[in-house]
């Protein structure tokens, strides 16, 4: 796991000119090692450079050196050493004499499989890493190594021979790549405050992201960012550019072929089959991503996915020793956030997976006042754009937490509810299949089943059902009417908005996003795992472990098993009204049957509207300044009101989180915090 950085330099050949302030504003990404490499890409000449730690233990020569010289190719790596410690996996490292170079982020968990194959092929190797690995793999397979690799990657290879510079990244997004290029100049890097040091690359808010995020709740879904004419490399694309001719090339290179039918037909039988096959892939993905040099921990929220992963975890550490005892120590290590609000509160759920399995528990209880609104301006710094919902800061404590107990490695359950189907608003598109393909009679007996596992009335779930077959139109203006009942944090009413700013964007509101009704529930989870819903995650949760040095990996996106689940009848994910039906039957004797069995379902659940009330004057002091620089955006009667407001009026401000969230965003990146 680390922080790279590349700048391409086809007019003035200054690459080197501020690659070091760019690298170095990711130490957090990587604090054991800082790499460079300054290359002239046509002529094939080329330095590798270190900081002062790797000057003096591999004698390379400063960066100082040589950054005012004309290359047009650098370069930056800042290492988190997770695989052979030694000074031999510095990056950016080389292959073949020096004709292919990469940068890394991230890991390919099977990269001793791929080590022994290469291996048999002639190929040899000097160091214990998996980033050699991919180089020895590029040299044989050219592009198509890619589809060798499992794992969470973006990297960048600039290959001599070809004079090419290829990025890529993981099939899901897991690990970032942002870039900029503007026909001269082409940089990347894993965080978009690398690229805003370059003197060249514009620092300016992209207003129609802005607007999708304030009217419509959308996060991540598209390539474009927050900031104007940055844009990040989709999941599962690579990103060629041809260092002859100037020019640039993205293409996809990987993609989930999915059944989108209802119903499958088989045996009681089969069905358990189908189970042992799902619980035999999710094992050996925790299995594989427990390889490490340094130790390992896990995350528990009590819920279903974070549990299945502790639960493998802990049988591959009791039962086939994956992890060396010293890494692990005489427990596995688990990190949880919890309330004294007994509606969000999960310590039965955690605290039955701890005496189920023997692990250890460290618990943090994030907190508004003395917690969020002191750490509101470094959260943001390294979150880079805004996020939807103080939950981020509950994740954010709890990778606090496991670094504070010298963790390196954290395993999460984050893709298990796209996956399977785990959040209740699925029930919609499931719904609205049942009904055209089995008829309103076999709809009703799935809302009585789904009512009684869900907790929902049959009124409410006969509604999600409806508003996914209505047209467009129609489902638009339910929206707006159930704004507060349909989202978790609803978004800024169009009266709340800048009218100019309105006008200027009200016709992306035709689309939806997000909010788009489905009849097809395998549609649907195809696009939140690549568009709507995870790419926002998978976001948040890379800043707020490499904020605190840490790895976070996540088993339910290993390919092989999702490629399983999309290759089944969604019957297998919603049934006989169970959400997740496959894990809980995989996870038969694995979990506690209070966790395996349970209806309630909350996430990352934060105290938001609690927390909010405890900022209000936070949030008043934020807004009372001359040059409130979300005024292009809000209207002035709602920045009136935030101006003076408190505790009483938090409830009445449709999306204020988002609207404070905004701000600070804004006055970290453009303006001054104060």
């Amino acid at each position: 796991m680390c922080g790279i950085v590349g700048v391409v330099d086809f007019a003035e050949h200054k690459a080197g000119r501020c690659i070091g302030q760019m690298t170095s504003l990711m130490c957090h990404r990587g604090p054991d090692d800082e790499g460079y490499l300054l290359a002239d890409m046509l002529a094939g000449d080329w330095v590798a450079c270190g900081g002062e730690d790797t000057i003096r233990a591999l004698g390379l020569p400063s960066l100082t050196k040589f950054k005012g010289k004309p290359y047009n190719l650098a370069l930056g790596h800042r290492r988190l050493s997770i695989l052979d410690l030694s000074a031999a996996g510095h990056g950016p490292t080389s292959y073949l004499d020096g004709h292919l170079w990469i940068t890394h982020n991230g890991e390919v968990y099977n990269y001793l499989e791929l080590r022994e194959k290469l291996k048999a092929k002639g190929y040899s190797f000097r160091t214990g890493t998996d980033t050699e690995v991919i180089l020895a793999a590029y040299a044989e397979w050219g592009l198509d190594c890619l589809r060798h690799f499992n794992g969470m990657w973006a990297f960048a290879i600039w290959d001599q021979r070809q004079h090419r510079l290829l990025c890529a990244r993981d099939r899901f997004g897991i690990k970032p790549l942002y870039y900029y290029w503007d026909g001269r100049l082409f940089a990347f890097a894993s965080e978009i405050k690398a690229l805003l040091a370059h003197p060249a690359i514009p620092s300016r808010p992209n207003d129609a992201i802005i607007y999708d995020n304030l009217a419509l709740g959308s996060l991540g879904h598209t390539d474009e960012t927050f900031f104007e004419r940055i844009k990040c490399l989709p999941p599962s694309h690579y990103l060629a550019v041809d260092l002859r001719r100037s020019s640039l090339e993205i293409r996809r290179w990987w993609d989930i072929q999915v059944d989108a039918s209802l119903n499958g037909h088989g045996s009681k039988n089969n069905h358990r089959d189908l189970a042992a096959q799902f619980r035999e892939l999710l094992i050996d993905a925790v299995r594989l991503r427990l390889r490490s040099d340094v130790p390992i921990g896990t995350c528990l929220s009590g819920g279903l996915d974070s549990s299945s992963i502790v639960s493998a975890a802990n049988y591959l550490l009791l039962e086939e020793r994956a992890v060396p005892r010293e890494l692990v120590g005489d427990r596995q290590k688990t990190f949880s956030a919890c309330f004294d609000n007994p509606g969000i509160d999960e310590r039965s759920y955690i605290q039955q997976v701890i005496e189920y399995t023997g692990a250890e528990s460290n618990r943090i209880f994030p907190r508004g006042a003395d917690g969020l609104w002191d750490d509101l301006e470094q959260l943001v710094w390294h979150q880079e754009e805004p996020f939807g919902s103080t939950s981020i800061y509950s994740q954010w404590s709890v990778m606090r937490l496991a670094r504070q107990h010298d963790v390196t490695v954290l395993l999460d359950g984050q893709g298990g509810d796209e996956l399977l189907a785990g959040y209740h608003l699925y029930i919609g598109p499931y719904l609205a299949q049942t009904v055209r393909t089995r008829g309103p009679w076999a709809t009703l007996k799935t809302v009585r089943e789904l009512s009684a596992g869900t907790g929902n009335s049959m009124a409410f779930l006969l509604a999600l059902g409806l508003y996914n077959i209505l047209p467009g139109p129609i489902q638009r203006v339910m929206m707006n009417l159930g704004n507060a009942r349909f989202r978790t944090n609803p978004t800024v009413s169009a009266y709340m908005l800048n009218p100019s700013f309105e006008r200027q964007f009200a016709e992306r509101r035709t689309g939806q996003g997000k909010h788009k009704g489905y009849d097809n529930l395998a549609e649907r989870l195809h696009q939140d795992l690549f568009v709507y819903s995870l790419p926002a995650l998978l976001r948040y949760e890379d800043r707020s472990s490499m904020a605190f040095s840490l790895e976070a990996r996540v088993p339910f996106l290993d390919y092989r098993l999702v490629e399983f689940c999309f290759s089944l009848p969604v019957s297998q994910l919603i049934h006989h009204g169970w959400t997740k039906w496959l894990l809980r039957q995989a996870m038969d004797g694995f979990l506690p049957e209070q966790v395996r069995w349970r209806r309630s379902k909350l996430g990352f659940a934060t105290p938001e509207q609690q927390w909010l009330k405890e900022g209000a004057s936070s949030i008043a002091q934020l807004f009372n300044h001359d040059d409130i620089l979300s005024s292009p955006y809000l209207g002035e009667k709602v920045i009136q009101q935030l101006r003076s407001l408190s505790a009483n009026d938090v409830a009445n401000i449709p999306g204020l989180w988002r609207i404070v969230n905004l701000e600070m965003w804004q006055r970290v990146f453009f303006g001054s915090v104060s």
